[in-house]
């Protein structure tokens, strides 16, 4: 049962966020802790792991899509790879092409909230910026 609870509280989370990530997760959970809660398992650990492991292949298979449709436009999967336009978001965040990212910025420009602005491809866990001139 704390499987299922756990699984609808990250439903919740997912709400809140709005990346996709937690999405899986938590349906993974759900399906899990729902099966376990049916046949009266109360292995937690077991139920979680194999929530967590639905969780990714859920991932896997279907974020791609769901973001494309949501989003209304076609997502690469190797879009860090490739420079494109990205928006400034609150919080030292630039959105591009679905995902919200931490910037580094190379000439030390101020940038407003909603600006357009070019993202340039990257290797790590940030992505840089520039003004579109």
């Amino acid at each position: 049962m704390w499987v299922l609870i756990i699984g609808v509280v990250i439903l919740a989370l997912e709400l809140a966020v709005g990346s996709f990530y937690l999405l899986w997760y938590g349906l993974g959970l759900i399906v899990s802790g729902s099966i376990g809660w049916a046949i009266g398992s109360e292995d937690y650990i077991t139920q979680g792991v194999i929530g967590l492991g639905i969780g990714l292949v859920l991932m896997i298979i279907f974020r791609k899509r769901l973001a494309e449709k949501m989003l209304g436009k076609k997502i690469k999967d190797e879009f860090l790879l490739e420079e494109g336009e990205g928006v400034i978001k609150e919080g030292g965040l630039v959105e591009f092409r679905g995902t919200t990212w931490r910037y580094d910025n190379e000439k030390g420009e101020i940038f407003k909230i909603d600006e357009k602005v070019l993202v340039r491809p990257t290797k790590t866990n940030k992505v840089f910026i520039k003004k579109i001139i």
